[in-house]
């Protein structure tokens, strides 16, 4: 017995349908669960500045301790692979960090020398004094939001040597995306 083409025709074409709606509602979901909002990065002259909105779903206590826990933040950041503090003034501390940003083939190594004042459980603002970039300055403020954390980072960096030759705007879009996703990851982690 032959199966009619036009049935035929027609279950193809309603399984490639099923499978269609189902990888996008599967994208859908996995857009909904991402931790980063919105992100918008712009260069301006040999500047680049950037903007992340993002959501942890942990209260603001655990979101802080992930956040300052800079000895250890080698761990679970992709990009460090050494941080440790150096000094420590009260809610100023200097920290030091060394990895390799990556993005497809291009990648450098860093270190930076940062200043961070701490606000705590509010705020976190970021100086380098000695480092890869030219200049680097970063703020994250953290809020209350419903049963989580929102977080709201601002940077502004200025590239030098080789860092300046691989940077662009999808470069630094994909590093913080991979760096942020993982620290709030391990905000995730310590709340169960």
């Amino acid at each position: 017995m032959s199966i009619p083409v036009k049935r035929t025709v027609t279950a193809a074409t309603r399984l490639i349908a099923g499978v269609a709606a189902a990888l996008l509602a599967w994208s859908a979901a996995a857009a909904d669960t991402s931790p980063i909002r919105s992100i918008d990065v712009t260069k301006d002259s040999d500047a680049y500045v950037a903007d992340i909105v993002m959501f942890a779903p942990v209260p603001a206590a655990i979101a802080w301790a992930v956040l300052t826990d800079f000895d250890h933040m080698a761990n679970w950041v992709p990009n460090v692979r050494e941080s440790k503090i150096l000094s420590s003034d009260g809610d100023v501390l200097t920290i030091e960090q060394q990895g390799v940003a990556k993005f497809g083939l291009a990648q450098f190594p860093y270190t930076s020398v940062r200043q961070m004042t701490l606000e705590p459980q509010n705020s976190v603002r970021a100086k380098q004094i000695k480092g890869s970039m030219k200049r680097l300055e970063s703020l994250m403020n953290l809020s209350s939001e419903g049963s989580g954390t929102r977080l709201k980072y601002h940077l502004e960096v200025v590239p030098s040597g080789l860092a300046a030759a691989v940077m662009s705007k999808e470069f630094l879009q994909h590093e913080m995306t991979e760096q942020f996703t993982a620290i709030i990851q391990e905000m995730v982690r310590r709340s169960r």
